[in-house]
């Protein structure tokens, strides 16, 4: 059967039959879209007057970081595209295909148009951002998972649950006893999302901060 490429319209791409995805890890001509996905988590959770990343911050945090003595941060994408993703023989990419059952319309495509491939037609449908830590409630060293979004138009797809199985796979091959992270208490989907996916939910802590203004007094504390 021949493969149907997207339909160019003023409204973005339509994706007809079959829709070709793989997740990859970021490099950092990716920022920018990073960079908007972030953008797009933080309308979602309506805290954006909380964000304070910008690209710069993402490149130096990330790919540059101004602190080496911190663990590092592993961002991992999906990309989607109407046909097949050519693979090569050193390629760790985990790739899938999704048969759809009606067309699907992406009307942000090219804020999110990947264009360093020959294939230019690839698209960024989400992500999650992750780092190792140490837990004192563990033996072994854990994941911490700080940002997990696929945008809206890719949901119910299956991408949540394979971007959320890949992250986890890695956790359990390195021996890591845990992925730990933060959820918002009115989110209902996201949290049964989670609990299928097998996690289980705290009451016993609250989340704390020490910023801005509180953490700047400590800067010439010498006591």
């Amino acid at each position: 059967m021949a493969l149907i490429s997207p339909i160019s319209s003023p409204n973005g791409k339509t994706f007809n039959q079959k829709l070709f995805s793989r997740i990859r890890v970021a490099i950092e001509s990716d920022v920018p879209h990073i960079y908007k996905l972030m953008q797009q988590l933080f309308v979602y959770h309506n805290i954006t007057h909380l964000l304070k990343s910008n690209e710069s911050s993402i490149a130096s945090g990330i790919f540059n970081p101004k602190f080496p003595n911190l663990s590092p941060v592993t961002t991992l994408l999906i990309e989607v595209s109407a046909i097949p993703f050519q693979s090569c023989l050193n390629d760790k990419t985990s790739s899938k295909e999704v048969d759809l059952s009606m067309p699907l319309i992406d009307e942000e495509s090219e804020q999110f148009r990947v264009v360093k491939y020959d294939q230019h037609d690839v698209f960024i449908a989400g992500y999650v951002m992750f780092y190792p830590c140490f837990s004192s409630f563990f033996e072994n060293p854990v994941f911490h998972m700080e940002n997990f979004f696929i945008r809206e138009c890719y949901r119910r797809k299956g991408f949540g649950k394979w971007l959320f199985s890949t992250m986890a796979s890695e956790a359990a091959r390195m021996g890591f006893s845990s992925i730990d992270w933060y959820a918002s208490d009115w989110n209902e989907s996201g949290l049964d999302f989670y609990k299928h996916m097998g996690a289980t939910i705290s009451d016993d802590f609250r989340v704390l901060s020490l910023d801005g203004k509180a953490l700047e007094a400590f800067e010439d504390d010498s006591n």
